[in-house]
């Protein structure tokens, strides 16, 4: 109902006696100071000062006025200093999800105890979704460890790079043994893939168009998909159910690969810049308890 800066001229005529003295600590001229105790006395109807040539003396209303005015000031007052300090304070339920719970165990978990003992106040909420994501439908915080289609679907979503690998092509020796391994995209007549059943082309195998080419211009080769999951794609790769998609640096491929229960395939067509982000919602100011975490995190890559 009234402006601010009106009861504190207000509040300070009275304390002080004077409109000169008032004005001299607001920063105004008297003149200034007068009209907008004048424009709050027109607004009560009432008026709030007795004038006379020597000094400026609270009429009874006023008194009971300012007891109020005051209230108002330092209710005003302490919710600034609740604004300011929890623009400072990181706090709040914060709620992540990630395509894989492993992206968690490399990314985030090692480093969650020191993260807890910086933020005590930020609650945490960890979950996994293999199917893809959808945020009308799916409401997070943060989006972590989330392939491109996210933000493609929806542009309104900030986003950084969390991660940058090749997407390959693996497969068991027993399969290439039964199927043949592929040399170039012509010979993969005949291969099938262990597909996701909510990709889009959910049976194709992507890959890069020209072999050894510098230009990532991606490639869908469509292939027999007798097995579609939203997970376990490496796993069912080593009982030699078929070809897969998926980045060279995930832990189970390399372990895979290590004991030789993978082998790497069409190497010349791998992806070699696919990227991974971080989704978050576009605000105008973004939340302290949002920037802590990403930013803490980001700042263990070199530790990944």
């Amino acid at each position: 109902m009234f402006k601010t800066e009106t009861l504190l001229a207000f509040v300070l005529v009275a304390k002080h006696g004077s409109f000169t003295l008032a004005a001299e600590v607001n920063g105004q001229t008297a003149m200034a100071m007068s009209k907008q105790v004048s424009q709050l006395e027109l607004r009560l109807n009432e008026s709030l000062f007795e004038r006379s040539t020597r000094k400026v003396r609270l009429t009874q209303f006023g008194e009971e006025f300012l007891a109020r005015a005051e209230q108002i000031l330092g209710q005003h007052d302490s919710l600034g200093h609740w604004l300011e300090s929890r623009q400072q304070t990181c706090r709040g339920l914060l709620r992540i999800i990630t395509p894989g719970a492993q992206t968690y165990d490399e990314t985030v978990f090692p480093w969650l105890a020191e993260f807890h003992a910086l933020y005590p106040d930020i609650e945490l909420v960890f979950e996994v979704q293999e199917t893809l994501l959808d945020i009308n439908r799916d409401t997070y915080d943060i989006y972590w460890g989330v392939e491109e289609y996210l933000g493609e679907k929806h542009p309104g979503l900030k986003r950084r790079s969390l991660w940058q690998a090749q997407f390959g092509v693996f497969a068991s020796p027993d399969y290439l043994r039964d199927y043949g391994t592929p040399q170039t995209l012509d010979d993969l007549q005949g291969h099938k893939i262990i597909a996701h059943p909510h990709a889009q082309p959910a049976n194709a195998l992507v890959v890069k168009k020209t072999g050894d080419s510098q230009q990532d211009e991606m490639d869908f080769i469509p292939l027999q998909a007798p097995i579609k999951s939203v997970a376990g794609h490496s796993l069912l790769a080593v009982q030699g159910l078929g070809l897969i998609n998926a980045l060279a640096d995930n832990h189970d491929i390399k372990s895979y690969l290590e004991s030789g229960r993978l082998v790497p395939v069409l190497e010349p067509y791998w992806l070699s810049s696919a990227e991974i982000y971080i989704y978050y919602q576009q605000v105008k100011l973004e939340q302290p308890k949002v920037r802590a975490f990403i930013d803490f995190f980001l700042g263990k890559r070199h530790e990944w």
